[in-house]
Formats: C-alpha cells, sequence, structure tokens
C-alpha cells in the first residue's frame, strides 16, 4: 500500500474520541505492522494502543516514533463530501484527522517499514499509535509509558506541526474560583450587597490584564483565559455563589507557585475591598511547560531539514501534545514534526500531499542518523 492510500485508509476509519473505542483503526494498524515488527496491543479502557519494536541490536539507541489516531468529532451535514470518506482535490487529501493527525502517523508508519528493512544499524525503532489524545491522553501515550520499561533515547512525535520544528509547549494549569458573596433581591441591591458576579467579574477582568513579559522569540508569553462561568438561579435574584474556570497556559518561567501567589494577592486586595468576601480557589496542573531547543535532537533534525532544502523553522506556541507525557518520563530529546494541515477540527479538514511526502523522508532521514550514532 503507498503512503497516499495508507493516509486514505486511516481516514476512513471514524475514530471520533469520545468514546475513541473504536477498535476497527487499531486493527489495521497492528495488522500492518506485524509484517515487519514485534508489536504490543496496550488497552486501557477500551483504547487500544499499538507499540511496535524493530531491534537491530542490543546496543544502541532507542528512538521513538509516536503519533495518535484518535480524532475530534464532525458534523457530516457541514462538510463538502462525508467526513470519513477521504479525497483528494488540488493537492490536498480531505477528512476528519487527515491532518490531526492521520497524514503524519501514516508517513510514520510507512518509514518505520522502510528503516525495518534496512541493514547495519544499532538500537531499535519504535513506534506508538495511541488512540487517546484529543481527550487528554490518559488512555493513550500516558498509559503506554506508564508500562513501558525500556529506556527512550529520542522521539519524534508526528503533529501536524507545518513543516516546523515544534521544540516546546506551554504548560497547562487549570483555576476554578467560587466567590461567596450575599443572596439578595435585586430590587434591594441599593441597600448594599455582595454581589459575587460583580466581584467575580474583576477577577475575571484581572486574569484577562496579566501580562507576565515571559514570551520568548518561538514561544507566547503565559495566557490566562476564562472559559467558563457559572452563577445565578433566577434573574431578579443576586446569586450567593459564583464560580468561574480560567485555563492557564504558561512558560517554564512561570511555575504553578507563581501563579498561585499572583491569586493569593489579588483575593487579598479584594476581601480588603469588600468585607466579608469569600473566595475558594484551587489550581490543578494538567502538564509542565517545556523548551528543549538545544537538545541534540533538534540539532540533528535542523541538519537533516538543511540537507532537504526546507526552511528551519522554531515553533513552541500552540496547545498541548503528547511530548509533555515524555518529558515528564525524563526524556529531553523529543521534537515534533509533521505536515502541512488546514481546518484541523474544523469542517473541510484536510492535509497537503507534498508535505505528507516530506514528511515521510525527514522521518526516514533521522532514524537512519540515530540508528548509526
Amino acid at each position: 500500500m503507498d503512503l497516499l492510500d495508507l493516509v486514505k485508509k486511516l481516514v476512513s476509519f471514524n475514530t471520533v474520541n469520545p468514546p475513541g473505542d473504536q477498535t476497527e483503526c487499531a486493527g489495521f494498524i497492528r495488522d500492518y505492522l506485524e509484517e515487519f515488527a514485534c508489536v504490543n496491543v496496550l488497552v486501557k479502557d477500551g483504547v487500544e494502543n499499538i507499540v511496535a519494536e524493530v531491534i537491530f541490536s542490543k546496543s544502541g539507541k532507542n528512538l521513538v516514533f509516536n503519533g495518535h489516531w484518535d480524532t475530534v468529532p464532525a458534523i457530516a451535514d457541514e462538510w463538502e463530501a462525508d467526513p470519513f470518506t477521504p479525497f483528494v482535490k488540488n493537492g490536498w487529501i480531505y477528512g476528519r484527522g487527515s491532518g490531526d493527525m492521520k497524514g503524519g502517523l501514516a508517513a510514520m508508519m510507512h518509514a518505520f517499514k522502510r528503516i525495518s528493512m534496512e541493514e547495519g544499524f544499532e538500537g531499535k525503532i519504535t513506534l506508538m499509535a495511541v488512540g487517546d489524545e484529543e481527550t487528554g491522553g490518559r488512555r493513550g501515550t500516558r498509559f503506554v509509558l506508564e508500562h513501558y520499561n525500556d529506556r527512550i533515547d529520542h522521539v519524534i512525535i508526528g503533529e501536524p506541526t507545518g513543516l516546523k520544528l515544534k521544540v516546546g509547549r506551554r504548560g497547562i494549569i487549570r483555576i476554578r474560583v467560587e466567590v461567596v458573596g450575599e443572596e439578595k433581591h435585586s430590587a434591594y441591591v441599593y441597600s448594599g450587597c455582595l454581589n459575587p458576579i460583580e466581584v467575580a467579574s474583576e477577577l475575571v477582568s484581572f486574569f484577562a490584564r496579566l501580562d507576565l513579559k515571559d514570551g520568548t522569540e518561538i514561544m507566547p508569553r503565559t495566557t490566562f483565559a476564562a472559559t467558563m462561568i457559572q452563577g445565578g438561579i433566577k434573574e431578579n435574584m443576586v446569586p450567593q455563589k459564583c464560580s468561574f474556570v480560567v485555563d492557564v497556559r504558561n512558560t517554564p518561567f512561570v511555575d504553578v507557585n507563581r501563579v498561585e501567589e499572583l491569586i493569593r494577592k489579588k483575593v487579598y486586595e479584594l476581601q480588603e475591598k469588600y468585607k466579608g468576601l469569600e473566595v475558594n480557589v484551587s489550581l490543578v496542573e494538567g502538564g509542565k511547560p517545556y523548551l528543549l531547543k538545544n537538545s541534540p535532537i533538534v540539532s540533528l533534525s535542523a541538519t537533516v531539514l538543511n540537507e532537504m532544502n526546507i526552511p528551519v523553522v522554531y515553533d513552541a506556541g500552540g496547545g498541548a501534545s503528547d511530548g509533555r507525557f515524555f518529558v515528564e518520563k525524563g526524556v529531553r530529546n523529543v521534537v515534533e514534526f509533521g505536515p502541512i494541515a488546514k481546518n484541523i477540527h474544523g469542517v473541510n479538514e484536510a492535509v497537503q500531499i507534498e508535505s505528507i511526502l516530506k514528511s515521510k523522508r525527514f522521518y526516514e532521514e533521522i532514524a537512519r542518523r540515530v540508528l548509526s550514532l
């Protein structure tokens, strides 16, 4: 099966997550890889994760390719064609998951097979094709790494980076705030009222204005975005409580302790302003930030791109990826590289064919170099 047919085959499987428990796509990937690799299937809550290995020698490096086959939902009526019936148009393959990230995964699978057929290497190459990334990775890469005991030296993640080197990601901190005020008839606020909605709005505005000046040339600054709010039970009542959630994307220069300190200071100011005010705050860290531009795998990747006449562009923006799980495991040689995509998570998602072919070649060249070190 040639590479483009492999992309279309993967896209043809409806792997929307949630629920993420489809077995047909995982079964196809398993069968494809079993022809030339040793394959294990790790299952978590119905999600099948494929881990394939080709061992060239007991010594040498372990190079890991990582990609996910689950996708976000698609509303078929809004698409030019059925989102799970892939088609080619003007050099692009259309279909849900074509860009994020079945195009990159197919390129990795093809490169993995090609390398497995070559000789003269040391170490081993591993392919992790996981089924849970879009809902946080708890049943995907995180679960796989909890049960993977071999040393990992280098990691390439095939996310659709637009042929850029993704060398870092900001972390995730979720702030949940509950403001407790005074429940009262809305017609009598002139006599004094501690309105939790008004206080919450001050806090939301505070977060929106925060600029910690911690961004770099390739990584955006820490951002605070209010994403959920709840308050009130009736239109003529001042509610007793108002709660909201702030999604924080933090750089390596701003940790959870710094964020907690900023909140504590602001809450103290508000409690001085509004006597009797109660504010309950909880913080949950969903992933630590990292920036690995100076790692050996990034330097090697830049060399390969130069040889391929592809501009070397570094990037550390965007949302979270499975890279954080490898970093948390102590792996410091992690880079993301993959094809050009458009309308990711949107209507008429597509991946550029030329960039898939370039990605495949990149994966092959990286493997040849790592396994020859």
